[in-house]
């Protein structure tokens, strides 16, 4: 054997120490393998932890240990599948994929460029050196919003005359506020808003004049920016202040609180100069033929009832408003069923909401937000998650549906149709779904490495030991 052939055959067998040490490593805490990826015990053991956290009583065993693997292959498996089927070229994906990182994009933004300049380390100063004496405050509110008429406002105004005269002859300020104060948080309780300083009210206009206030007064009417007032200054206490570090976050929750209109002035300003440095243009044409379709005009109230239910998908698909490199649609405006419009307020609402996301995300991007490790990880995350939903909604429901449309058109031509039924959708859903699991499964070659469920499931119980301590 010459030199050369000793060389090869020392590469070699150094090449296969290293591969099967290396498989030895990684194969201690496999708990299954697929083609294309694994699961590992610390993925078998956050997953325990965070689903029984509040479940003292349920140890690791063998069977939620399968459950819980196969249930993360089968994440990991479902995306590899999607990625297979082509979904990542999807319009409607992409377009979810951008939709997500802007509101990412935008929360972040908003909290750094917006949120942290009003709420400022010296505001937070300042409410800390005032933290004490504390004074019990009350008042009486006629609240004046953006949408109200000059004659509600006036009949707002008058009402608070009304009020301040009856304080004047004599009359009980919480037997006032009780009746005549719509501040529902605080009009049954006499008014009061507790013991708070100065930096804890809300309004500017109210701050200003409880530092005229003498104890024990009211205040004239006052015009805040959500309505009139008269402000009551009650009992003074002084309390002890505890280290800056033990309360920054309170305080921060605080100023948060009581900051909207601050934060809200400084946002309409950086949008104000946004829509400029990026040509925003709202389409009037398009949001009039838009709120027509829904049953209004031009002339219906702000808070007349409208039918958005009678707008078909194309509409949903229009541009209301455009921007450089960009557009707000208007299906954008009823993703959040909890906070869906219903009326020309909540649509303008919704709306100008939507645009200041847009705007603020694409500054954010050019700021190179989207490069950020957190941000980085979150969107992986997001990708993965829906590109699942995609490829089931692609091979569960859709099948699943087209089956219940087959099923009940055959049920009609024969003459014994039964009605829609819900239970039926769900558990030919659930079919289906198995269904393709199970190929999946196959297709990637899923399998479990009974061989380390044992010392898995030691960790594990040793784990759930510590949390249920912790707990205590």
């Amino acid at each position: 054997m010459n030199r050369r052939q000793i060389l090869v055959q020392v590469v070699l067998f150094l090449t296969c120490v290293l591969f099967f040490s290396s498989c030895g490593r990684i194969g201690d805490s496999t708990l299954a393998l697929f083609d294309g990826g694994d699961v590992q015990t610390d993925e078998y053991i956050a997953y325990f932890l965070s689903s029984t956290k509040y479940k003292k009583d349920v140890m690791p065993d063998e069977e939620n240990l399968k459950h819980i693997v196969a249930l993360k292959a089968m994440e990991k498996m479902a995306v590899l599948e999607a990625i297979e089927q082509g979904i990542e070229n999807d319009s409607l994906y992409i377009e979810s994929v951008e939709n997500n990182l802007r509101k990412t994009l935008f929360f972040r933004y908003m909290r750094r460029e917006i949120i942290d300049t009003v709420i400022n380390d010296s505001l937070i100063q300042v409410f800390y050196d005032n933290f004490s004496p504390q004074y019990h405050m009350s008042y009486i509110m006629r609240p004046v919003v953006s949408s109200s008429t000059p004659d509600f406002e006036k009949s707002q105004k008058d009402t608070i005359d009304y009020v301040y005269k009856l304080l004047q002859a004599g009359s009980d300020f919480k037997d006032i506020a009780a009746r005549y104060s719509q501040d529902i948080t605080s009009n049954q309780k006499g008014g009061s808003l507790g013991f708070v300083i100065r930096e804890s009210m809300g309004d500017a206009a109210l701050r200003a004049a409880m530092d005229t206030l003498k104890d024990l007064t009211w205040s004239t009417p006052i015009r805040g920016f959500e309505g009139y007032y008269i402000l009551y200054k009650g009992e003074r206490r002084d309390v002890a202040i505890p280290p800056i570090e033990e309360i920054r976050d309170k305080i921060w929750q605080t100023l948060y609180r009581t900051r909207k209109h601050d934060i809200r002035r400084e946002l309409d300003k950086r949008f104000k100069y946004l829509a400029m440095k990026y040509k925003f243009n709202e389409e009037e044409e398009q949001i009039a033929e838009i709120i027509k379709k829904s049953g209004g005009s031009k002339g219906t109230s702000l808070l007349a009832e409208l039918n958005f239910d009678a707008l078909k998908d194309e509409d949903m698909g229009r541009a209301i408003a455009t921007y450089e490199g960009g557009e707000v649609k208007l299906y954008e405006l009823f993703e959040e069923k909890n906070r869906k419009p219903s009326n020309r307020l909540e649509f303008n609402e919704r709306f100008e909401t939507i645009c200041h996301r847009h705007l603020l995300a694409k500054h954010a991007m050019e700021l190179g937000y989207e490069n950020e490790p957190d941000i980085k990880e979150k969107m992986t995350d997001v990708k993965e998650s829906l590109l699942r939903s995609f490829l089931y909604k692609r091979n569960v429901i859709d099948i699943a549906d087209a089956r219940l449309a087959a099923i009940e058109e055959q049920e009609r031509l024969s003459g014994v149709q039964e009605n829609p039924d819900e239970f039926r959708r769900v558990t030919l859903q659930r079919s289906v779904k198995e269904d393709l699991e199970a190929e999946i499964k196959q297709k990637y070659n899923f399998k479990f490495v009974t061989n380390n469920f044992k010392s898995a499931l030691k960790r594990a119980e040793k784990k759930k030991i510590e949390q249920n301590s912790q707990s205590n």
